[in-house]
Order: structure tokens, then sequence, then C-alpha cells
């Protein structure tokens, strides 16, 4: 495709396409895509680049596969859709219901489908409030979030996302929901950080407290994984003081980070777990909150009308979303691709830690196959290029002209590429980013002397 007609074709999306985290500005050069292969995506002027990002952390077996494809048209031939309300239900959904409830932690015991994480999450509140209702605790309706936390882009997950620009224009925010700021940008939680969770606990009133919801391994928020002791320390906290705790396993779920789910790591079992994204690899929306067996018989032994889970979406049990998900996790188990993970996050890690080297890096960090390489103007003293450089922004765009896409979040740059992706694809990104910042960090330099 020539450049006017590349032209055309942007205009043609600005006419009448609103983008998500949309600014008129940043879709002038937009990349239009137009095929997907493994790793790798293709644009319409025939550029390729590696897909450092798994798309939005949720391409897990890669594109162009043709399994899932075959498998949508195969339920769709013969059943395409049914409702899925109380009184009816699909062969899929159910299939799909026991292998979740078999993969992710031992006292998980039903699934409620949904479409996307942020409605997952919605679902992960209003079961946590509906329990608490079910027991006769009326009071106990906080949600407990932690900074640097993304949730999704409801009104209720905004505000119980801990990042500011997430906010502007939407409030006001929701005070039910109470942001915690305990752990500083960019550093692991500790068991420190469950015990002042535990104080906010407290300072609320723990009869007021329905549940606290953490990622694993905190994704849009840097890549942040949390030291050893600090999940066991806060499912003993939730614990001691009767509160649920709600685990957005969003981007961590499905091998991600060499485990099924990401909790596992550190021998905790949530009372809810919220999924999405690689469930069917992003090639049909479906997501779900997975959740205990004390929830799951709370409601089983509640009595209608006011026992009655009110709570419904059109497409929950999506009858050939769920058959899409069945065979993209059969490619799981086919390919070891979880194994898999493991093994590319390490050889990622290691290439990622050479760039420890380079002017400006400070920090390399992750689990599995999720790492985020950080940069900064003074790495002793750990301080950041001032905003108006838009060093993040730059190394982005530097590292897209050279065939890697990706986000930042600041000077955070951020990977999480798909779980099919070849150990010659790893180097390829070490070394494309090794170029990217030693074009960055130089000519940031070079414009403030002085930091």
């Amino acid at each position: 495709m020539n450049d006017t007609e590349y032209r055309a074709l942007v205009e043609r999306d600005i006419a009448h396409l609103v983008h998500s985290h949309y600014s008129q500005r940043d879709q002038q050069n937009a990349i239009i895509f137009v095929k997907g292969e493994g790793a790798i995506l293709s644009d319409v002027r025939g550029r390729e680049y590696i897909d450092g990002l798994s798309s939005l952390w949720n391409v897990a077996v890669g594109h162009g596969r043709k399994e899932l494809a075959e498998a949508a048209a195969a339920q769709m031939s013969q059943l395409a859709f049914a409702n899925g309300y109380t009184g009816y239900s699909n062969l899929p959904a159910i299939e799909l219901a026991e292998k979740l409830v078999s993969l992710s932690y031992s006292n998980m015991d039903a699934v409620f489908f949904a479409n996307s994480g942020s409605e997952a999450n919605e679902v992960a509140f209003k079961l946590a409030r509906f329990y608490w209702y079910l027991k006769g605790k009326m009071e106990k309706v906080k949600i407990i979030t932690r900074r640097q936390a993304y949730h999704g882009g409801t009104l209720a997950t905004t505000a119980a996302t801990g990042l500011a620009p997430f906010w502007r224009g939407f409030g006001p925010l929701d005070p039910t929901f109470i942001r915690e700021s305990t752990n500083h940008p960019y550093t692991p939680c500790t068991a420190e950080c469950a015990v002042a969770i535990e104080d906010t606990i407290v300072r609320e009133g723990p009869d007021t407290v329905a549940a606290i919801i953490a990622e694993p391994v905190q994704g849009a928020g840097g890549i942040i994984p949390p030291a050893p002791d600090y999940f066991p320390k806060l499912r003993e906290v939730c614990d001691r003081h009767d509160v649920l705790l709600i685990a957005d396993e969003v981007i961590t779920g499905f091998g991600r980070t060499g485990r099924w789910f990401a909790l596992r790591h550190w021998d905790v079992q949530p009372d809810v777990v919220t999924f999405a994204k690689a469930v069917t690899s992003a090639y049909v929306p479906l997501s779900g909150a997975i959740f205990s067996r004390a929830i799951h018989e709370a409601i089983l032994q509640a009595e209608p009308p006011d026992g009655r889970f009110m709570h419904g979406m059109t497409n929950s049990a999506h009858p050939t979303a769920c058959a899409v998900a069945l065979r993209n996790l059969q490619i799981f188990d086919d390919e070891n691709l979880v194994e898999n993970a493991a093994v590319l996050g390490q050889r990622l890690h290691s290439g990622l830690r050479t760039l420890l080297e380079e002017d400006g890096v400070g920090d390399v960090r992750g689990l599995g196959l999720m790492c985020g390489v950080e940069i900064m103007a003074d790495v002793e003293k750990r301080k950041p290029f001032s905003i108006e450089l838009a060093v993040g922004p730059r190394l982005v765009a530097a590292a897209k002209e050279r065939g890697l896409i990706s986000r930042n979040l600041a000077d955070n740059y951020l990977l999480a590429p798909p779980l099919v992706t070849t150990p010659e694809q790893i180097d390829r990104i070490v070394e494309i980013l090794r170029d990217s910042i030693r074009e960055v960090v130089p000519w940031a330099r070079r414009q403030k002397p002085e930091i």
C-alpha cells in the first residue's frame, strides 16, 4: 500500500472510530494491522513487527491459529448462541467451567462467565458483596485496592484502579473503593505492605470491608512482582479479619508467569480469581470469575427471591466463546505452553538483565514471560528523567521503528510476548531494546544535561 492509500485509511479511521485511551494526535500515524502469524504482526504497508506484548497481554498461543477459527466455525454451525440465563445451559459452557475449576486452585468450585477483564472484576465485586449479604453482614461492602493496580475501565473498576490518569474526567469515584498507597511505585510489595493493608482494614472497620483485590504480578502498573512473603501474609490478614481475597489474574492467568495461575508461586489460594485475555488467546471475547466452594455453597443454599444472584449478561456462557476457549486450552496442553513460558521467561529475563550495563537502565524485573525494564536519569539515586522528555514513549517509538511493538508506563518498557515466541525472537527483542536504549538515553541527556 502506498502512502496516499495509507493516509486515506487513517483519515477514515479518525472520522468515525474512537479507540481505547484515545487521543486523535496518537492516531495520526497509527499502525494498521492486516495479518498475524505466531509472534509476528504485519501492517498494511508490508512491515513486520515482533508482538512484544501479545497485543494486549492476551494472544498467548500466537496469531494465525487456524485451529481456533475452525473451533469457532464448528460451534457456530451447530449452535452459535443460546440463552445462558438460569434455566438454560449449553455443552461448551459446562465443559469449560469444569476445566477452569480443575486448572485454578483446589478451593475453587464454580464459574460465572463474562466478556472482558473489566466485567470479570465487576462480577468479583458483586460476588463479594452478595456473599456477605447472604451471610447477614450487609455493611461489608468496601473493596480495598492497591497503588499501581489496574483493574479495568468500568466505573467500579476505574475506582479500583490505582493509576491516577485513568480517573481523569470520570469522577467522582465510588468512595467504597479504598485505594491503599503503601508501596512506592515500581517496588515489590512485601509482608510490611500486607501489614499496612491490615491497618487500613482496622481503620475502616473489618465489619465494613468485603474484599481486597490484587494482581499477583502488577501488569499495566509496571510489571511489579511481589516479594515472596507478601501474598502469604495478605492471605493471613484477610483470614484474620473475615475479608475475601480477589486475585485479578486477567494478565497472569493461563501460563503467563510459568504456572497456570500465578498465586501458585506462593502456595496461596484466593476466594475469587478473575480471568480473561489468554483464556481464548483473544480470538473471541471471554472472561469470568472463578469462586470458592464457600461462596458457591452460600449461593446454592440461598432461597429466591432474596437469595437470587441478580447479575446477568447477554453473552455470559456464550457457547462459541466457550468452545474456542476449550480448543485454546487444548493447545496449551498439546504444546506445553505453560512450561514453555517458564523457560522462555528465564531466557528473556537473562537477556534483559544484560541491559543493566547500558547507560540509564536502572531495573529489570518480572516473573515468567512478563518483564519490565525501567529507565532512570540517575540509577544510583533512582531518579527519573523529567516527564517533559517523554523517555518512555520515545523508547516505544524507537523500538517500533526497529520492528518491536509493546508499550510503556512512564519510563518503564513492558514486555509479555506470546507463549509461542521462538528463542531467536526473544533474543531479537533484547537486541532491539538495547539499540533503542542507546538511541533514546543519550538523546535525553543532551536535552537536559543537568539531569
